[in-house]
């Protein structure tokens, strides 16, 4: 009996000296670098100059930069011109005169803000652009590779409307805004796929400026002229709605392939139910949030970083969507992640 009891004494001990300085450790260390970028984060500021926050991309990134600002302590400020340029350009003179630590922007065009952005980055400002490029490169830019954006949606049209029981070889390009990045590139990829498939007839290139209302008008016109027209391929999914409802109107849903991209949102989703749009290549909003949100706490953990000094660049990644695949994480609402 007195062996056991003092090999059990003898275990007690043992783990007392073993628990103890661990315990003690866990107590006195901190995560590696987690208070330096604490400290970095705390009371910078950020100001995000959108084209419209009418727009659900628009609201899906301030959501989760919202999210990130609360937790880590900066602050972020939207001033929205709410499509209106010249509101635009004087918010950009207002946020450069205030030299926050970061401006983040999404350019109408490529052209507007570009002397602007080279003022800010002059004046020791560091620019994350998001998803519409100036033709002035800054410190960073998160969002689409437009070009291959293009080379997919004429891709798409060219493997039906090729095809041997395609009702014709033509197709039309809703454009958005002629003078805005996204319609720049698109283009070029979509005159690549033109190019190696030379027997596509696009007989259609007009800008619907993002509306429904002109998609549709557009649609509808050109049904008119071209009744056995085989594909349409846009730049929204909010905007192409309009072009579906012109197809359905005319009775022309199981001829005509209609073709776009979105932020994936839920909206987009049911469009493709209703049978307004075939495919959407989704770029999806969120997942590019998080990305410049990894880019927002980079460039405010360098304050001895020279604004312009090294420029970066990240393309998101895209998913095909159609009917069937048009549920769960591809189709996400505001509500989901707030």
């Amino acid at each position: 009996m007195t062996i056991l009891k003092n090999i059990i004494l003898a275990g007690l001990t043992a783990a007392a000296i073993l628990t103890t300085p661990l315990a003690a450790v866990s107590q006195e260390t901190d995560q590696v670098g987690r208070q330096a970028y604490l400290d970095a984060m705390k009371g910078k500021k950020v100001i995000f100059i959108p084209i419209s926050q009418g727009m659900d991309l628009n609201q899906a990134w301030v959501v989760v930069w919202q999210r990130h600002a609360a937790r880590y302590g900066f602050t972020l400020e939207v001033r929205d011109p709410n499509g209106d340029t010249n509101a635009g350009i004087r918010a950009m003179q207002g946020a450069i005169a205030e030299k926050p630590d970061l401006i983040i922007v999404q350019n109408p065009d490529v052209q507007t803000y570009a002397r602007l952005l080279k003022q800010a980055q002059s004046s020791g400002i560091k620019v994350l652009q998001v998803n519409m490029q100036s033709a002035t490169q800054t410190d960073s830019y998160v969002g689409n590779d437009w070009i291959e954006m293009g080379r997919l949606e004429m891709t798409e049209l060219a493997k039906t409307c090729t095809g041997p029981n395609a009702p014709s070889h033509k197709v039309v390009w809703l454009a958005g805004v002629q003078t805005g990045a996204a319609n720049i590139y698109m283009r070029t990829g979509i005159d690549e796929i033109l190019k190696q498939n030379p027997e596509l007839e696009l007989v259609s290139d007009q800008p619907a400026d993002y509306s429904s209302e002109k998609a549709r008008q557009i649609t509808e016109t050109v049904l008119q002229q071209h009744p056995d027209l085989c594909g349409i391929m846009g730049i929204w999914d909010n905007a192409e709605v309009g072009a579906g409802a012109a197809v359905k109107a005319a009775g022309k849903q199981d001829q005509v392939t209609i073709v776009t991209n979105g932020a994936g949102s839920d909206t987009g989703c049911k469009s493709i139910e209703n049978g307004l749009l075939d495919v959407i290549f989704n770029f999806n909003a969120p997942i590019q949030a998080e990305i410049s949100a990894q880019q927002i706490s980079e460039l405010l953990q360098q304050p001895d970083r020279e604004a312009g000094s090294e420029k970066t660049i990240f393309f998101g990644p895209i998913t095909r969507v159609d009917k069937n695949n048009a549920s769960g994480r591809n189709c996400w609402k505001l509500d989901d992640f707030k």
